[in-house]
């Protein structure tokens, strides 16, 4: 008897957990060095991590909205992509630019392309990469801890 192979789209294995759960372990996971992050830098680097998710909320929340997609923001893919960019941000930029890397990251990036798990590349590193070149000084300019 031949055994017939089935073709079909990925993904081919499939898990228990649902995207809000993946996300909130990942969220779970970048605790610690957001937690060394205030400890070294202060309360702007808490205040920068806080301002990125939230626009990265807000964007992709606005986006649906008007393109009269899902609302998908209680998957919590923003936030990690928020948290991800504050992460690459020196803890002296300033919130407007952050405002615009986040905006950036989610519409353009993420959203353009038809949202979690159908973008071409990282939308925070895109987002990143997109302010580097936008703002150079500001993003190659560190602070010393402490």
């Amino acid at each position: 008897m031949e055994k017939l192979l089935t073709i079909s789209s990925s993904p081919h294995i499939h898990a228990e957990q649902d995207t809000q759960t993946v996300m909130l372990w990942v969220l779970a996971a970048l605790v610690p060095s957001g937690l060394a992050g205030v400890y070294f830098f202060g309360m702007r680097a808490f205040v920068l991590m806080l301002v990125c998710v939230i626009t990265c909320h807000l964007s992709e929340f606005v986006w649906q909205k008007l393109a009269k997609q899902k609302i998908t923001i209680n998957d919590f893919s923003a936030a990690v992509t928020g948290l991800l960019l504050a992460y690459n941000l020196p803890p002296t930029m300033e919130y407007w630019k952050a405002i615009i890397g986040c905006i950036f990251a989610i519409i353009v990036v993420k959203q353009f392309f038809g949202g979690i798990g159908c973008n071409i590349v990282n939308p925070a590193l895109a987002g990143r990469a997109m302010m580097v070149v936008s703002w150079p000084v500001a993003m190659t300019t560190w602070t010393i801890d402490g």
